[in-house]
Formats: structure tokens, sequence, C-alpha cells
């Protein structure tokens, strides 16, 4: 979800007319310029989850907490960088592509929202103020919705800031799989690549601009997990690595449950 989130935030109107699938209809457009990519924020992370994980197994569906405590409260509890904070809710999307295109329509009696009218989930995703997100997802099948995400946003990030922000797969097109990674940076990088079991594959620029932009390759779905990490080499000659450490899985590929291993 931070992955595709940042794809839709650096490159909006490319992200509209080719990874959202007519989506939005006239929604999402020159109101929303790009904007620089979210990064990773554990305490916002631990924040959405335990929201997530409280909605679906106490079977509420607000941004108030189940026994009452305000969302402010909540986050708060666990960022404190900033007091400028938001949030984003969604229920019954077995998936993050469907909860982010829900969020990005804001949709009322079958059609998405005016640009600037009742959109404030697809004002979240695109604000330039926001520079921190955590995402929280959980799964019951018992409870009202079956799957519950949480988006929780900050207005100030912590940590290191490296040009090859994110990356993560898509499951895309039945049987094709999309490998990506959001890099930002003020020069394009001489190369954006994916290590997929051993063997080096290189991304191409699919969404926004070479030095913002996303890259991507579409390959086709395994019969089992796989494991990839990427890599990217910057202007300068350094080169980036993500995750930083260990690798990613391919869940929900040929049955793959997992998602990272150290």
């Amino acid at each position: 979800m931070l992955a595709l989130s940042n794809a839709m935030r650096m490159a909006p109107s490319d992200w509209k007319a080719r990874w959202a699938a007519g989506e939005l209809g006239s929604s999402l457009g020159s109101a929303y310029p790009a904007v620089p990519p979210l990064r990773w924020n554990e305490g916002l992370g631990l924040s959405s989850r335990s929201h997530s994980v409280d909605m679906g197994t106490n079977g509420c569906f607000q941004h108030a907490s189940c026994n009452g405590t305000s969302w402010s409260a909540r986050i708060e509890a666990d960022y404190d960088l900033s007091s400028s904070i938001g949030e984003n809710i969604a229920a019954g999307y077995s998936d993050p592509d469907s909860a982010l295109f829900a969020w990005a329509c804001d949709g009322s009696s079958g059609a998405c929202a005016p640009d600037g009218n009742g959109d404030g989930h697809r004002a979240n995703l695109m604000s330039a103020g926001w520079q921190a997100l955590g995402v929280g997802y959980f799964a019951l099948a018992t409870s009202p919705y079956d799957w519950y995400w949480t988006q929780d946003f900050g207005a100030k990030a912590d940590g290191p800031t490296p040009p090859l922000v994110d990356g993560s797969h898509d499951l895309v097109a039945g049987s094709t799989v999309r490998f990506f990674a959001n890099y930002y940076d003020a020069a394009p990088p001489q190369s954006v690549d994916v290590n997929l079991d051993g063997t080096v594959l290189p991304l191409a620029l699919a969404l926004g601009a070479e030095g913002r932009g996303t890259y991507a390759l579409e390959a086709a779905s395994g019969t089992s997990c796989r494991s990839y990490f990427f890599v990217a080499v910057d202007a300068g000659g350094a080169t980036w690595r993500y995750p930083a450490s260990g690798t990613l899985h391919t869940y929900g590929e040929g049955g793959c449950t997992e998602d990272y291993s150290e």
C-alpha cells in the first residue's frame, strides 16, 4: 500500500491512466499535481495496524477506536513527531489496489467525487503536507467486512531518505506479476533493477519522470514463493538497496503466504 500510494502521489495523471484502469472518471485532475513520496514511519505503522485489528476483531468501522478512544489520541500515543496527522480507513477490499481505488475515487451513487468536493480521502493521499505514512491491514472471515485497511499520515518523517524509496509486487491480469519501485532524487538513476531469485532484471520507467518516478517490470507468475529485492544506482554511482536488509517474497503468487524474511 505504501508503494502504490507513492506511485500515485509521484505521478497522479500517469497512475490514473495506466494503473487505475479507468476507475476514477474525471477526478484526480490538475487540482492534484505530483507531490513527493511518503516515508514509512514505525509509530504510524503501529497505530494503523492496531486500528485495523480493532475494527475487525471488535466489529466497528469508524475512525475512533471501538472503545471510544479518539482517532487522534490513538495515533499520538505512537507518533510524536508532529501534531498534524490524518487518517483514511476502508473495509471490504481484499487487496491494496481495490482499497486505494476506493479512497482515490471517494465515490457516491456510482460516481467518483469531483476534485475539491467530498474527496477527503483523495486529498489525504495527495497532500504535500504529509511526509510520513503507516499502513495497517487485517483480515478476519468472521468479521462484518472481512478485510480492514488503515492509513495514518504525519507531517514529519524520521530516519534516512534514500532515493530508492520503496518497492513491492502486484498481481495483475491474472497470470502477471508487476515488480515496481519508486525512485525520488534530483537526477535520474543510472539503473533500477530487481534481483529475482538471484537473477538481476532491469526495470523500466513506468510512471512519472526518470528522477522522480516509478520503475516496473511485468513478468509471468510463478507457481510458488519467489524472493526478491531492488537495487538502484544513482547518478553519482552510489548503490541503494530496498529493503536495506532481508528479502521480499511474492505473497499471493502460487499460494505463497510469505511477504518478507531476514
